[in-house]
């Protein structure tokens, strides 16, 4: 049993917010910018990083004290799922909501030029969906991440349409799974997951794109640019 938290998010909001805090490790030179406020920008990404990794490191103390509450017996495992929720929706929501620098409300226009569309009948999930921008010179690079929450059945066959329309195929652990439990009769896997990638593969598209349900019917969307990323990280 795990934190429901939406992992991905979490880690693509930590990961934004760590690129403009090496973006404003020296000041600029532009003319229309100075010293104090780089220096000011600074400070106040520095907060928010320190802010987020103690927030996290509470996080995480909290879920290890209820899975070894739940392992000794002391709670039930309905217990320990409603306390690890209510941890997501508290703590969980608190990082998402520090780390979140450019919050987005609609797909932008270069991820819909990929095929993608949103969800209908969903409800936009805003702490946790921003996006990054190849324009923007403290980030580089376009990403974009949406997060909605809705009925399970219903988020599954949203997410089965987003896919077709974007042909994104679903993934092949997903597939490999669900071929498993057909085969043995065992409880049918729940959530789905699409994929245009495969984790450490070589011939990757230049853009990731997932689109993933979980087993409370949380729809998120993801798109990369991964070779501006890369980009991006090797030169700082």
């Amino acid at each position: 049993m795990q934190l429901k938290i939406h992992a991905s998010a979490l880690l693509y909001l930590i990961i934004s917010l760590i690129l403009l805090l090496y973006s404003c490790d020296e000041p600029k030179t532009a003319e229309n910018e100075d010293f104090q406020q780089n220096l000011t920008s600074f400070n106040s990404t520095i907060n928010k990083l320190d802010s987020t990794l103690n927030l996290m490191d509470s996080l995480q103390k909290t879920v290890d004290k209820i899975e070894e509450e739940r392992a000794l017996g002391n709670i039930s495992d309905e217990k320990a799922i409603e306390d690890l929720n209510q941890i997501n929706n508290t703590l969980g929501r608190q990082i998402a909501s520090i780390s979140n620098i450019h919050p987005i409300k609609e797909l932008p226009v270069w991820a819909k030029q990929l095929g993608l569309t949103e969800p209908k009948g969903m409800q936009l999930d805003i702490d946790y969906s921003q996006s990054t921008s190849e324009n923007n010179d403290n980030e580089g690079f376009n990403s974009v991440s949406l997060v909605y929450h809705g009925d399970y059945s219903y988020a599954i066959n949203q997410a089965r349409i987003i896919a077709m329309e974007a042909n994104i195929p679903m993934s092949q652990d997903y597939k490999d799974a669900l071929i498993l439990s057909q085969k043995y009769n065992i409880e049918s896997i729940k959530g789905a997951a699409y994929m245009n990638f495969e984790f450490g593969s070589e011939n990757n598209p230049r853009y990731n794109i997932s689109i993933t349900v979980d087993d409370f019917g949380t729809l998120t969307i993801n798109a990369t640019d991964t070779y501006r990323l890369m980009e991006q990280l090797n030169e700082r």
